[in-house]
């Protein structure tokens, strides 16, 4: 697996450190200027960070059509080991965007007590639901970039079902990774039990989403944050996530019981 380490000097070195989880196919390419932003951000202020690319993504090797869900929450666990090998930590958060921070509820199902809280941003929920919807997107780009609409978002789902893979934006799915989703259980449990988290709510309106709404009604403890900002994740240009940096970043100093701003 491809990472980028972000590690402060040992003397300047905070007590905890998070793994970042990026989103799903052309979203971590949109989202990834951003993310990078927030962990230096993060590493600037003492916190290690690990940035990694997931098997099949980015500079990762493995192939993208025949990854499994259960490979991916594998690779987020050795990410978790390589961050505690290198800074000595035993306490790591876990810092997801969109389906991102679906996989990291999905991690921390099967190995509770391993991430001490978590950040995630403008999750998805239920990832069969969110592919339903990119896909519509994707038919609509079709339309608007080629004047006609040459596939069909049934048959589309059909073919993953039957075992056959789809072009997803330029990424091929793989019927395995389809049929795993459909099949994962809900992560509703981790949900309920977190102890320590925020939730940010990312949207053009500066109303919080339903998906936000609805996790946070299952767990009052979680903190929210709600950012009026473009969609990053799905912008072909730079988008400016000040705001977003800001606010994680005072979440974290503020969770940690510190007096100095970052």
């Amino acid at each position: 697996m491809f990472g980028m380490l972000f590690l402060p000097e040992i003397e300047y070195r905070r007590p905890s450190g998070f793994v970042v989880i990026h989103p799903f196919a052309e979203e971590k390419k949109s989202a990834h200027r951003t993310l990078i932003e927030l962990s230096r951000r993060l590493y600037q202020n003492g916190y290690p960070v690990l940035m990694f690319d997931l098997r099949g993504c980015g500079d990762s090797e493995g192939s993208f059509v025949h990854v499994r869900l259960q490979e991916w929450l594998a690779d987020i666990e050795k990410a978790v080991e390589v961050l505690k090998l290198y800074t000595g930590l035993s306490e790591l958060g876990i810092i997801g965007l969109r389906f991102g921070a679906y996989l990291s509820m999905c991690y921390m199902e099967q190995h509770p007590g391993n991430i001490s809280e978590c950040i995630w941003i403008e999750p998805v929920l239920n990832p069969v639901d969110y592919l339903r919807k990119s896909l519509r997107h994707k038919l609509m780009k079709e339309l608007c970039t080629a004047g006609v609409i040459t596939s069909n978002r049934d048959v589309l789902l059909q073919n993953l079902q039957q075992n056959k893979s789809i072009d997803f934006d330029g990424y091929e799915i793989g019927s395995g990774l389809f049929r795993d989703l459909v099949q994962a259980q809900e992560t509703f449990d981790v949900l309920k039990q977190l102890r320590k988290g925020l939730i940010v709510s990312v949207s053009t309106t500066g109303k919080t989403t339903k998906t936000v709404q609805e996790i946070c009604s299952l767990n009052a403890g979680v903190k929210q944050r709600t950012i009026k900002v473009e969609l990053f994740w799905n912008k072909d240009d730079n988008v400016d996530s000040d705001e977003l940096v800001f606010k994680i970043c005072e979440y974290v100093k503020e969770n940690a019981n510190e007096r100095r701003y970052f």
